[in-house]
């Protein structure tokens, strides 16, 4: 039986490409793989290629010791740290605002994906700047902070660590609600309860 199964197991894709509606929608997808083969795969490879040559065309993996020592070392922890705390963070404020918005009704539930979305297709830069004006020295935050007397105020919360991780946070933060809350739509209500 064992013989049977694999003698006939090269005969599926034959058998599979046997029919004209695969074999047009071969056709018709080729186009498109020739492009992503050319413009998307042939330049990464080549570049993956090259990160292996020396300056005489030898093969070496100095250029990738070098990025793993000193400043290079340095600057890749910040980013891998930089990349988890925004990470952490976008999944926290994502998973209570997509909680938050699974529990209201369609009408507001709405408008609420709307307020967490619409930031999201604003330019980059008018981002950029309503962030400067709201976490400046005399921005919007800070004015509010000191008005309420609080120690410490006004912080620094532009140019440095804390004003990237709230940058990027506000960039991921509308791909995490979406994520959650297209499943937590579909959770039953009467599972919390139960719980």
């Amino acid at each position: 039986m064992a013989a049977t199964l694999t003698a006939t197991a090269p005969a599926r894709p034959r058998k599979l490409l046997a029919s004209r509606r695969t074999r047009v929608g071969i056709l018709y997808a080729l186009p498109v793989v020739v492009y992503l083969l050319v413009l998307f795969v042939y330049p990464i490879f080549s570049t993956l290629l090259l990160s292996l040559k020396d300056a005489d065309g030898s093969f070496t993996l100095h250029w990738y010791a070098d990025a793993l020592t000193g400043v290079n070392l340095s600057v890749l922890l910040t980013t891998l740290r930089i990349s988890a705390e925004t990470a952490l963070l976008s999944l926290v404020f994502g998973f209570v605002l997509a909680n938050a918005i699974t529990r209201l009704k369609p009408l507001w539930a709405g408008l609420a994906m709307l307020v967490v979305v619409v930031p999201h297709f604003i330019s980059a830069l008018v981002r950029t700047y309503g962030w400067i004006i709201l976490l400046g020295d005399k921005g919007l935050v800070n004015e509010t902070l000191s008005g309420l007397w609080v120690p410490g105020a006004p912080f620094q919360l532009l140019y440095n660590e804390i004003g990237v991780v709230i940058g990027t946070t506000s960039m991921m933060l509308p791909y995490t609600v979406l994520l959650l809350y297209g499943v937590m739509r579909g959770v039953d209500r009467r599972l919390l309860a139960a719980a």
